[in-house]
């Protein structure tokens, strides 16, 4: 299928004017070595292309980011601004720019973006080889060319480095591709010394153990997540993770029965603020990996400042 330059334009400017700051296309042809039923085509089987949809966090939230006894610090501003807020936002512009490209004739999918709800099905599946979401939207922003993989598993750009949270829509429009990122590299774990390894409260990631990831004829490299240890952080059961409470994670590989055993352990005030807040007004309470991930500091001053639209 002939790529459509104007409706690739008129798509992106689109993206970016209502409210985005990153925008790519994908071919299907990049998720080729995705996991088998996560891939644009299971879900689309005459999908032709991904649009990645990405909004930067603002500094101020992730600096300001830290615990409740260190002054100066606060967890609120990310979990509102950082993470629920951005999350209704990326959702309203995939929906919209999904309704644009069906009015145009093309049919469209847009998942949530990251959250509980869009690990719903891998949950019922119970494949513990597979504890993700239905459509990785990290994986689509690698393979639209707006980022590549950071050691921590997180999706970098250049200018915005881990601060960034990203959307997908589906579709079968004929869409021109964008370029995969060929910069310098992004992440440099030898120059931060593995800083996110070494400063996750819950000790969920590994200097040695990887994932690699096939994206196009890119490979990737990050590390291995034990997303039981990792839900200790999410859900406000660890110090470290911004909780005023914290309780203690027995050693080695996370243990799913331990973790729902500390419930009734939980702070008061931390489970208050779980239950009442967690999906809709906030997201993850930790996200440790994602605020003092420095990548963003390397290459910003060099970067193209303000709103960057990736092309093909």
């Amino acid at each position: 299928m002939k790529a459509d330059l104007e409706l690739t334009n008129e798509t992106e400017s689109f993206v970016i004017d209502q409210g985005a700051d990153l925008v790519g296309v994908a071919p299907v042809e990049r998720f080729q070595n995705a996991p088998e039923g996560y891939r644009p085509c299971d879900y689309m089987p005459d999908a032709t292309c991904v649009v990645s949809i990405g909004i930067h966090i603002n500094d101020g939230v992730c600096d300001v980011w830290g615990e409740y006894i260190e002054p100066g610090r606060s967890v609120t501003p990310y979990l509102f601004y950082g993470y629920g807020l951005l999350n209704l936002e990326l959702g309203r512009i995939a929906n919209r720019v999904a309704k644009r490209l069906e009015y145009a004739g093309y049919k469209s999918l847009t998942f949530p973006p990251t959250w509980a709800i869009s690990m719903y099905r891998s949950m019922g599946l119970l494949n513990p080889d597979y504890m993700g979401a239905d459509f990785s939207h990290r994986h689509a922003a690698v393979a639209a060319g707006l980022a590549e993989f950071g050691w921590n598993g997180l999706a970098l750009t250049p200018v915005f480095g881990a601060r960034v949270r990203f959307n997908s829509v589906i579709t079968n429009a004929p869409l021109a591709s964008s370029a995969m990122y060929e910069g310098p590299a992004i992440c440099q774990p030898e120059r931060c010394k593995y800083l996110c390894v070494r400063d996750c409260p819950a000790e969920a990631l590994s200097t040695t153990d990887k994932k690699v990831a096939v994206i196009g004829d890119r490979r990737f490299e990050y590390t291995t997540i034990d997303m039981y240890r990792c839900m200790y952080g999410i859900f406000a059961l660890v110090k470290g993770s911004g909780a005023i409470g914290g309780i203690e994670i027995p050693p080695g590989p996370g243990d799913i029965g331990h973790f729902w055993e500390t419930q009734a352990q939980q702070d008061v005030r931390d489970r208050h603020m779980v239950e009442n807040c967690f999906g809709i007004v906030c997201g993850d309470f930790c996200g440790r990996c994602l605020h003092k991930c420095p990548a963003h500091l390397y290459w910003r001053k060099g970067a193209v400042a303000g709103k960057k639209r990736a092309k093909g």
